[in-house]
């Protein structure tokens, strides 16, 4: 399987947040999102599908509102960094 990307400035950028908050993001996925299945990459899902998705996953796994945000921008970044797109939140 492929790793999960790791976040860069650039992802950061990108999206016009800080680094801090897309770590955030990826710890969030990673420790939460393998409980109830595989993890998936972020450039396999749509972003609107993952836009759709993520409040009903976050809302199962018990996240904040603030975590839910930071998965979210989290997985867009990583999305635009496996096609090479720069998509904004």
């Amino acid at each position: 399987m492929d790793p999960i990307p790791e976040p860069t400035e650039k992802m950061a950028l990108d999206m016009g947040v800080e680094r801090d908050q897309l770590v955030r993001g990826r710890e969030i996925y990673m420790a939460n999102c393998a409980r109830c299945h595989d993890r998936v990459l972020p450039g396999k899902i749509d972003p609107e599908y993952w836009r759709g998705i993520i409040p009903h996953m976050a809302s199962k796994a018990d996240l904040s509102k603030s975590e839910e945000t930071k998965v979210l921008i989290y997985l867009m970044a990583a999305h635009g960094t496996v096609h090479g797109m720069n998509l904004e939140h």
